[in-house]
């Protein structure tokens, strides 16, 4: 069933051709800057375009809010995950939640959603600031003013939290093995989804796929061990791993074959770190780079706080900290880019919109969108007070996603960042080392390119 009128597909434009960004150029630009292209095809030709690639492939970008939110929420049944995103992505997430689609996948969500219930995220706040404490006192055992990787802390503390919240689990062990495997997976995931469908098979023994299969090894290994210590263990956990494995279907009272346990621990402990480590660095970049509004910062935390550690309770008026991590959300959103596939024709906002057609949504480029983002380009966490918020467009800003597959860990994300920003920055002030050019890195998820030198200069 068509989801708009056939009316409206008869009388609808067509969306206007990037004719200077199409063919090779567009291939070649998408490969080594999309971030680039995808702002200077909305600049060029509006916010619905349409790009010729390779013969007989168009797709579309689609950058204005109402455009989004067509496709992510009002008439999300009519879109899909494509193959060119979703084939390589299975390679390492399996059927997940991530991956899966249609009724397989509103199962695995519905046994999901209870484990990430605000209520049950609240009970995480105490363990989230321990795992802060945990980084911090190895950082007091330092000489004022040591170095650090600035990425590299962020993803140990990070997988610190997701092992505990998420499975009653030390990962200290394994944070710089499973930190690497997640990059050199990604690494090659980016590649296979730029050059599909001409990629080789995974049992090909080619460089990609060697790698790709160490990166993975890795991980299945520390997820196959978490779980088969849970099996042997019978006392009850109230963590995610715990309420997962003993989530019901309602429909049919059956839970989770051990495979797809797999995955969702798999995704979990991926998504659940690697997003929230790439916004906390970005988020201590911009602090070092704009004083001013670390200063506001240490002023809230100072009035609120008074030298104490955050607890639950406290986020709610710790709204100027949230401020600065919503904005840094927008300049800097982890997952980027949503890609989509019309299953049926449509028309949004009045064009026309082909069945099957390659639909391309993008954070990046969205959230940086003029006609609401005055001097888009600047940092400012005020264009997030409960006045500017409502005075824009709900997808403006969807750094999470949107619409029934909006990102079901983004509660405790934003609760996590929230107390990790409080916790450190009464205690340190991170500052970066001077001449480092910081670009981001469109690979997978958006991380600071390369290595990030910064100072630990304690408060």
């Amino acid at each position: 069933m068509m989801t708009t009128a056939s009316s409206d597909t008869k009388t609808a434009k067509y969306m206007p051709v990037a004719t200077s960004r199409s063919g090779l150029t567009a291939i070649k630009q998408l490969k080594s800057d999309p971030l680039s292209y995808y702002m200077g095809n909305r600049a060029d030709y509006g916010d619905y375009v349409r790009i010729k690639s390779l013969p007989g492939f168009d797709f579309y970008t689609l950058t204005y809010p109402t455009a989004v939110e067509h496709v992510l929420q009002t008439h999300q049944k009519n879109y899909r995950k494509p193959d060119v995103f979703l084939k390589p992505t299975i390679l390492l997430f399996g059927n997940g939640i991530f991956t899966s689609e249609g009724d397989f996948w509103m199962k695995q969500r519905r046994l999901s959603q209870p484990a990430f219930h605000r209520n049950h995220i609240g009970a995480m706040a105490n363990i989230i600031v321990e795992c802060v404490e945990k980084m911090l006192a190895r950082w007091d055992a330092k000489p004022d003013g040591s170095q650090i990787d600035l990425q590299h802390e962020m993803v140990h503390l990070t997988l610190s939290v997701a092992g505990r919240t998420l499975f009653s689990a030390d990962l200290t062990d394994h944070a710089t093995d499973v930190g690497n495997a997640v990059r050199e997976a990604f690494e090659v995931l980016n590649h296979k989804m730029n050059n599909y469908p001409f990629v080789f098979p995974l049992w090909v023994p080619t460089r990609d796929n060697k790698q790709f299969k160490h990166a993975k090894g890795i991980l299945d290994s520390v997820i196959t061990k978490i779980i088969l210590e849970r099996r042997k263990n019978s006392q009850p956990h109230h963590d995610f791993l715990g309420m997962l494995m003993d989530a019901r279907d309602e429909e049919t009272g059956r839970g989770m074959s051990d495979e797809q346990l797999k995955d969702e621990v798999l995704t979990l402990l991926v998504a659940g770190h690697d997003t929230v480590a790439a916004s906390l660095a970005w988020t201590w970049i911009m602090l070092s780079k704009h004083p001013h509004v670390r200063a506001q910062l240490h002023d809230e935390l100072k009035s609120v706080l008074d030298g104490c550690n955050p607890q639950l309770a406290d986020t709610e008026r710790l709204t100027y900290t949230k401020m600065i991590f919503d904005e840094t959300l927008r300049l800097y959103p982890p997952a980027w880019g949503q890609p989509r596939q019309s299953i049926d024709e449509d028309v949004i906002d009045g064009y026309y919109l082909p069945k099957n057609a390659f639909v391309s949504l993008n954070q990046y480029t969205t959230h940086r969108h003029p006609e609401f983002w005055e001097r888009p380009e600047k940092f400012d966490p005020e264009r997030f007070t409960p006045e500017k918020i409502k005075s824009r467009p709900r997808f403006s800003y969807f750094p999470f996603g949107g619409g029934a597959r909006v990102c079901i860990g983004q509660n405790l994300a934003l609760l996590e960042a929230q107390l990790a920003i409080a916790t450190i920055a009464q205690r340190y002030q991170i500052d970066l080392m001077p001449g480092q050019e910081i670009v981001p890195d469109p690979t997978f998820t958006l991380i600071p390119r390369g290595l990030v030198s910064a100072t630990l200069k304690r408060r």
